[in-house]
């Protein structure tokens, strides 16, 4: 069904219950989730849980997300079968992996249950709360989402928060607040982020991804970016990355106010003078169409987070948020989980682990690393999915170029087959002959942990990276190296 037509009212203090029964014509009291420990659907469980809905769901393996919603209530079956459907339920929502044949799914149809994909629900939510904040982009949009929702938290807005990642403030990737601001990451795949409504848009970045839907390329990206920014209403704001030629054109023409950010000059808000500590933690000068704003330190690596941090300021000022508030909220974010976080230190050994998967994320994290005290850098990098590997083969071959040691697993993919017959073995030998970085590929995680503390020495510095479940490797890493050195020194994140 499409959702956009026929849109009803908002109802009154975000009543989730009024607005589906508005929508489907009857009473709306027991949600089921198919796919239910994915980290958005889980988010979306625990709020409808908040809201008092029943909620019962099911996925294919026990996870952390499913062990928290069953102990707050939840009825959740690890297992997707057609039994675990029933005429009690009101509505189906289900992720985008989940096919029409699925066991749930025909048993929803054959009870005549109404279904809903995850990014139509997430609409549905998002227009309970009118001042919704969605957070858009190739890259950067968990810790951007996340580090506005740490400054409204702080800013005592007390908002309602649905991301991919946990936020430390939080201790979660989703919170029901009583308030109308709504902070939502706002995902390109499959036009998901064209389903939901907003009053503040943040487009951080547009570069190719996707392409396995988004089969026209670069254009069709920009169009569907625009669509993104036309949902603003004339009083919203569209807070745009300037550096990109891409955004530019993108929020060209929209009836929205659009505000700028960047390093450039052109921009409306500029980073200048920036300057890092020991670990990569940059602080700046910020200024706002030509003005000194203030300066800010953050607490998170990296030049891009510069950026982050720029896209939030311009969030706050538009709400008229104080400057101290700011400063508060950069001190106390260290970052959303899987986001350049820290594992361990063992010996002088450091591990971090990062979601990184396309091409620019991956130079933008390794440039953290640079900026960091190390010796040698080592990369265990988890390719994600055949067709991004494919499609930006040679971006992902020179991401590499300034690794000392780099590692290689297997393909991660849980969405499609190897139709493009690529291999981490190609990625690994022309990464050899064009930057000449000794590259390894090793599939097993309890080998490439191995191989590790084998060859890790004093100082070096490790980094994770990938989408899939190649975090883990961190996590045996330094397992494995306070076992090797039981007497060395070691440090352990502090949650």
């Amino acid at each position: 069904m499409n959702l956009k037509e026929n849109t009803v009212s908002i109802p009154l203090k975000h009543d989730m219950k009024k607005h589906l029964s508005e929508r489907f014509g009857h009473d709306v009291k027991t949600l089921y989730f198919i796919g239910i420990g994915g980290s958005s659907m889980s988010g979306l469980a625990k709020i409808s849980l908040e809201q008092g809905f029943n909620v019962e769901g099911s996925d294919q393996v026990n996870s952390k997300y499913t062990e928290l919603l069953a102990s707050r209530g939840a009825t959740v079956h690890i297992g997707q079968k057609r039994e675990n459907i029933h005429p009690g339920i009101d509505l189906v929502v289900y992720t985008a992996a989940i096919h029409p044949d699925n066991p749930e799914m025909v048993a929803a149809d054959e009870l005549h249950i109404p279904k809903v994909e995850r990014a139509d629900y997430l609409g549905l939510l998002s227009e309970i709360f009118p001042k919704t904040i969605g957070v858009a982009g190739t890259h950067g949009k968990t810790t951007t989402s996340s580090m506005i929702a740490t400054l409204l938290h702080f800013a005592n807005f007390d908002p309602s928060v649905s991301i991919g990642g946990n936020i430390p403030v939080f201790g979660g990737n989703a919170i029901l607040g009583d308030s109308d601001y709504f902070v939502i990451e706002s995902c390109e795949y499959v036009d998901s982020f064209l389903k939901t409504t907003h009053e503040i848009g943040i487009i951080t970045n547009i570069e190719e991804d996707h392409l396995d839907y988004f089969k026209g390329g670069m254009e069709q990206i920009k169009a569907s970016f625009h669509k993104f920014g036309a949902i603003l209403p004339a009083d919203g704001l569209m807070i745009a990355y300037g550096d990109s030629q891409n955004v530019r054109d993108v929020v060209k023409g929209l009836r929205c106010t659009v505000t700028t950010y960047g390093f450039s000059d052109q921009n409306d808000w500029v980073a200048k003078n920036i300057t890092y500590d020991h670990n990569g933690n940059p602080s700046f000068d910020a200024y706002y169409k030509g003005e000194f704003d203030g300066h800010y330190v953050l607490r998170i690596p990296g030049k891009h987070n510069v950026l982050n941090a720029l896209a939030c300021i311009a969030c706050a000022k538009f709400l008229h948020i104080d400057i101290p508030v700011i400063e508060k909220t950069l001190d106390h974010f260290t970052g959303a989980k899987r986001r350049f976080e820290f594992r361990g230190q063992v010996d002088g050994i450091n591990v971090y682990e990062d979601y990184a998967h396309h091409p620019t994320e991956l130079k933008v994290v390794i440039d953290a690393c640079l900026h960091h005290d190390h010796n040698r850098l080592w990369v265990v990098y988890q390719p994600h999915s055949y067709s991004r590997i494919y499609y930006l083969f040679d971006e992902f071959v020179d991401s590499f170029n300034k690794v000392d040691k780099l590692i290689i697993s297997e393909i991660y993919s849980n969405r499609e087959t190897n139709e493009w017959d690529i291999f981490p073995e190609d990625l690994a030998k022309r990464i050899k002959q064009r930057h000449h970085v000794p590259t390894v590929v090793i599939s097993e995680f309890e080998d490439i942990t191995k191989f590790l503390t084998d060859n890790l020495e004093k100082g070096d510095l490790v980094l994770v990276a990938g989408a899939g479940n190649i975090n883990k490797v961190a996590y045996m890493l330094v397992d494995a190296l306070r076992e090797k050195y039981p007497d060395a020194p070691y440090k352990l994140p502090e949650d």
